[in-house]
């Protein structure tokens, strides 16, 4: 069984590889400025995360000082500030809203490559 830290950690790292790569691409081939706006997108999605994995932690681990409509309002207003914080890249931050975007997804699918190899892990120690 594997622990969540760990996945959590690879989770990050991946994200971060990602986004690193994606930044520096998008730098070489559409400029410095589109570079830097996939860097910013990717950041976001970073502290998104990041921001999910505390109210998740917390509701789990639910202590007598944590309410349960303190828990529901934080994992609300993380909803809430995914299209606002997205909105105001678009409008005030005119570097590259697409790349802006792009390093947004490029982060989350650090999830979905942890989750395939996970799923390859776990089917080859089932095979052996």
């Amino acid at each position: 069984m594997i622990r969540a830290g760990e996945v959590e950690s690879r989770i990050f790292w991946l994200g971060g590889c990602l986004v690193g790569t994606g930044a520096v691409l998008a730098g070489l081939v559409f400029g410095f400025r589109n570079g830097l706006s996939f860097l910013a997108g990717g950041l976001l999605s970073a502290a998104n995360l990041a921001v999910l994995r505390h109210t998740v932690n917390t509701a789990l681990l639910r202590r007598s000082g944590n309410s349960g409509f303190r828990i529901v309002a934080s994992y609300i207003l993380r909803l809430v500030l995914i299209p606002l914080c997205l909105y105001a890249m678009m409008r005030f931050f005119f570097w590259g809203i697409i790349a802006a975007t792009a390093g947004f997804a490029a982060f989350s699918c650090g999830i979905f490559l942890e989750g395939i190899f996970e799923a390859f892990k776990s089917g080859s120690k089932r095979n052996a």
